[in-house]
C-alpha cells in the first residue's frame, strides 16, 4: 500500500507507513468505498439502460451510452442559474468598486440640499435635529419650513457634487465643489443664488446614532455665498452684545 504522504510502498495491511508514520488505512478504506459506489452505480445505469433499450428499440450499449452523456449534460434552468448568479456579482462589483461611489457624510450633505429643494421637513430634520425628528416622528412636534428657517417660499437645485475632505471616527468633513442652489419669494424675487463651483461650502458632520448630522445648518442652508468672516469679525454681528461705554475716572 503506497503511503499517501511520502510515496513509500508499504505491506499490505499496514496501518501506519513504515517510512514516516502515516495512516494509511483510512486511505484504502475510503478508495474501496469509492470503488463500491461507482460499480453500484455502473450496475444501476446498465439496469436502466436495458429498460430503455427494450422501450425504444436500441441496442443496450447505445442506450448506455445516452444516458451517460444526459447525466454529464448540465439541466438547462441550472445554467439560467448560474448566469443570473454571475450576473448580479458583476452588477454588485460594478456599483461596490465605481470609483464616483458616495461616503456616507457625502450622502447625507446631498439629502440636506434635496431637502430644501423639496422643502422636505422631515428628511431636513433627520440630518439637522434628530431629536425634533423623533419626535416629528412620534406625532409629537409638528415641523413647519418657516419655523425651521426655510423661509423662501421655493427652491432651486442643480447638479449638486462633493468631495469628501475628511472622515475620522464620529467626524467628517465635506466640500460642496459644483452646483447650484436659489430661493425665491411669492413676489418672484430671490436669493440671487449660489454657484458652488465659484463658492465652494465647506461642510462639518457629526455622526450621531448612525446618522451623519450636518452642523452649523442655519448658515449651511442659505442660498446665496455666505460672506466672509475675517478673525476679528464676529460670525453674528446681529446679537453681539454691546460693550458699555468707557467712562472717564474722575481726576
Amino acid at each position: 500500500m503506497r503511503c499517501p504522504n511520502c510515496g513509500y510502498e508499504n505491506p499490505e495491511g499496514r496501518r501506519y507507513c513504515e517510512e514516516c508514520g502515516e495512516r494509511i488505512t483510512n486511505i484504502e478504506a475510503i478508495k474501496a468505498r469509492a470503488r463500491r459506489k461507482s460499480q453500484r452505480e455502473a450496475a444501476r445505469i446498465r439496469r436502466e439502460a436495458k429498460e430503455v433499450a427494450q422501450e425504444k428499440g436500441l441496442d443496450v450499449k447505445e442506450a448506455e451510452r445516452r444516458m451517460r452523456r444526459t447525466r454529464r449534460r448540465v439541466a438547462p434552468w441550472m445554467g439560467l442559474v448560474i448566469l443570473g448568479v454571475m450576473i448580479i456579482l458583476v452588477v454588485v462589483l460594478i456599483v461596490v468598486l465605481q470609483p464616483g461611489g458616495k461616503s456616507g457624510p457625502e450622502k447625507a450633505v446631498i439629502d440636506f440640499y434635496q431637502a430644501i429643494a423639496d422643502k422636505d421637513m422631515m428628511t431636513y430634520l433627520k440630518y439637522t435635529e434628530p431629536e425634533l425628528y423623533k419626535m416629528a416622528k412620534n406625532g409629537e412636534y409638528q415641523p413647519d419650513p418657516v419655523t425651521e428657517g426655510l423661509t423662501y417660499d421655493s427652491y432651486r437645485l442643480e447638479e449638486l457634487d462633493t468631495r469628501l475632505v475628511s472622515e475620522e471616527g464620529d467626524q467628517a468633513g465635506v466640500e460642496v465643489i459644483s452646483g447650484y442652489l436659489e430661493g425665491f419669494n411669492s413676489d418672484g424675487s430671490g436669493s440671487g443664488g449660489v454657484n458652488f463651483s465659484e463658492y465652494p461650502r465647506t461642510i462639518s458632520l457629526v455622526e450621531v446614532e448612525g446618522t451623519w448630522i450636518i452642523r452649523d445648518y442655519g448658515i449651511m442652508k442659505l442660498p446665496y455665498p455666505l460672506p466672509e468672516i475675517l478673525p476679528e469679525e464676529s460670525e453674528f454681528p446681529e446679537v453681539q452684545e454691546e460693550q458699555p461705554a468707557e467712562t472717564e475716572e474722575p481726576s
